[in-house]
């Protein structure tokens, strides 16, 4: 009959078998799609990082061609500014055209004259020779009309595709302008061209090689073709077989070994066994021989003793764990009371999120607070999250959205029963427990994989709200020292910047401009009339002109120019970087755009407004904060003297002050 060795190696083999003939048939039906799949996937990263790129180079055509039209106002430097520029490789060529097209200087190589296209607008440049260009068009202008263009390009040669294919590091970059190539950095098949175009977003695969276009849009003229060989994935099934196969022949002598080994009778180790698996830890077994049987119940004997010690040494660590886990709840209610100490937000986030993953163990983790609408979430703090982790979520999307809108926690596996937005790992193990200020969620906890791989449990759930009701208090405390900080320096009305602000920033700003030799202007205004405005429509609609007069200045001033309200009905704006010239344009437009248009919301009554401004220059009137405020107060009085609605400039004195 067929021995026990006989029947034990059989059931080894068909064992270890059945599961690899399973492997087989999955590699040979699915390897081939996956690979696909990976490698379209991967040709289509790669061709939009090859189109990124040419987007930044628009943005910095753009701002290239900015710089070129500042430039352009100081003739005398035009030719050597546009060289610097292409010197430090911010575009292959500039030039500045006058208002009939004609060059007025160029450097590099730019295209022939010519206006027609702007990267911006996803339109390459083709110059009068043909040429390609990724090109920004900046219009020049000053209040008495056009009075030209600035051009910055980069060419759109072999050269830029090459570039562009070590940036990707992988296959053959084409460039095409209205579907034709103009630029490549090595061979590609047209019939892959053509098949690319018609594929659009997708990639188009011919024979062996693999394509993908990006097409031209707005900061990206061009399109980007990226062209790879993908290669045969049914070559590497020859390998993967012999490998299985090799699997099952070392298999096969492994079980024969085993079944060799396992020549006894096995129901009284098996009766044995299931007493133990029972919970009968006192189970033992007669030793009846010393030859094989014997050993095995000798080993099973020490065995069972052995569990019987380990089984006491976890339930006394179970008991140790507890504690410990008290203790640490307790060290995280410590950690929350001194927390609501500081009033470094960024750093009480970051101590938040290292105390919650060392106390559950967590690989990765992010804080996400409400945006200042309250219409979705945004990144605060983060570690360990990969590169296009979520940054921000709308309120109801993904696990952290869901609990910012539900204010409930949740824990699990991501998956179809616990979606992940996109950005929020696929498969992990997650929790995520509210920041509830009140009843109000300010923000989201989001922790993900334990370092043991196991999923977060009720106690990991518990320590977090712990620790998140202290952290709560802590945050509050940083938003309303902000918030006090913030009305210690702005105007109640109007929500400009108030009195004591703007004696702060005055005098760093005449401090900078004598440190660096730079211009700086001072504007005073001061509404006419503005108590017959008062008497006549009433003190509210005097504080309404008030606050309808602060937002039409926050239109007209640049954001480097600090706003106030200086007391009352008077306004000062500080103006660095800005000479006599500059102050006087400034005023001028001031004054037109109150004048205007009348004050007032749709069905009420208009209120005619005029403002007059004094203006006054650092250093020729004034070399400190009080003589140069005592200079443009001196110039207002003036233009309200001679008739208001106008703008006059301060005096130079015969000996200014020095500094």
């Amino acid at each position: 009959g067929v021995t026990l060795r006989s029947r034990l190696t059989a059931a080894f083999v068909l064992v270890v078998l059945v599961p690899l003939l399973v492997v087989i048939a999955l590699v040979t039906s699915a390897l081939p799609a996956v690979l696909r799949t990976q490698q379209e996937q991967g040709v289509a990263s790669s061709g939009r990082l090859a189109a990124e790129v040419v987007s930044q180079l628009c943005r910095r055509a753009r701002a290239t061609a900015e710089a070129a039209g500042r430039a352009a106002s100081e003739p005398a430097g035009l030719d050597r500014a546009l060289q610097d520029l292409v010197g430090g490789e911010l575009a292959d060529g500039v030039e500045v055209l006058d208002a009939t097209g004609a060059v007025r200087s160029s450097a590099g190589r730019v295209p022939l004259p010519s206006v027609t296209g702007d990267c911006v607008t996803g339109a390459p440049l083709r110059s009068d020779d043909g040429a390609v260009y990724v090109a920004a068009v900046v219009k020049l202008a000053r209040p008495t009309g056009d009075v030209g263009w600035a051009v910055a390009s980069f060419v759109v040669d072999d050269a830029l595709a090459v570039r562009l294919r070590d940036t990707v590091g992988t296959g053959v970059v084409v460039l095409l302008a209205d579907g034709e190539p103009v630029a490549r950095s090595g061979a590609v098949a047209p019939a892959l061209v053509r098949q690319a175009q018609r594929g659009g977003d997708e990639p188009a695969r011919v024979g062996t090689d693999l394509a993908v276009v990006a097409g031209a849009e707005d900061y990206q003229p061009v399109a980007v073709l990226l062209a790879v060989p993908a290669g045969d994935a049914m070559g590497l099934l020859p390998l993967i077989l012999g490998l299985l196969v090799g699997a099952v022949a070392l298999a096969a002598g492994i079980a024969f070994l085993l079944a060799r080994a396992t020549t006894r009778p096995l129901e009284e180790l098996g009766d044995a066994a299931a007493r133990v698996a029972a919970g009968d830890l006192s189970t033992a077994i007669e030793v009846r021989s010393r030859d094989e049987v014997g050993r095995l119940a000798t080993t099973f004997n020490a065995m069972t003793d052995d569990l019987r010690s380990y089984v006491g040494a976890l339930q006394t660590s179970r008991d140790e764990l507890q504690v410990s886990r008290d203790e640490l709840q307790a060290g995280v209610a410590r950690l929350g009371a001194t927390l609501a100490s500081t009033h470094d937000l960024d750093g009480i986030l970051t101590v938040v999120l290292d105390a919650a993953m060392a106390s559950t163990r967590a690989g990765a983790g992010a804080v996400l607070l409400l945006s200042a609408d309250r219409s979705a979430l945004e990144l605060a703090v983060g570690k360990g999250l990969p590169d296009d982790g979520p940054r921000r979520l709308a309120l109801g999307e993904g696990v952290a959205g869901t609990v910012a809108s539900t204010g409930e926690a949740l824990r699990g596996r991501t998956g179809p029963d616990l979606a992940p937005a996109p950005g929020e790992p696929t498969g992990a193990t997650v929790v995520a427990v509210p920041l509830t200020s009140s009843t109000t969620v300010i923000g989201v906890l989001l922790l993900l994989d334990r370092a043991d791989g196991e999923e977060f449990d009720d106690r990991d759930l518990s320590t977090l709200r712990t620790f998140t009701s202290q952290a709560t208090v802590a945050v509050d405390n940083v938003l309303l020292h902000e918030e006090a900080r913030r009305l210690s320096v702005t105007d109640g009305l109007t929500g400009l910047w108030n009195f004591r602000y703007f004696q702060l920033t005055v005098a760093k700003e005449i401090e900078r401009a004598f440190r660096f030799d730079r211009p700086l202007a001072l504007l005073m205004l001061d509404l006419d009339h503005f108590k017959k405005v008062n008497d006549q429509y009433g003190h509210q609609r005097g504080d309404a002109v008030l606050v309808e007069l602060a937002e039409r200045l926050r239109g007209l001033v640049r954001d480097v120019d600090t706003l106030a309200r200086y007391g009352g009905e008077e306004l000062v704006v500080v103006l660095p970087e800005t000479d006599e010239p500059g102050a006087v344009r400034a005023a001028e437009r001031i004054c037109e755009a109150v004048r205007a248009t009348t004050f007032g919301l749709p069905g009420e009554l208009p209120v005619p407004v005029t403002v007059s401004i004094g203006v006054a220059v650092f250093p020729g009137h004034g070399a400190t904060p009080s003589a140069l405020l005592r200079a443009a107060d001196d110039a207002l009085y003036a233009a309200k003297r001679e008739g208001r609605d106008d703008w006059r400039l301060a005096p130079t004195p015969a000996a200014a002050p020095a500094s």
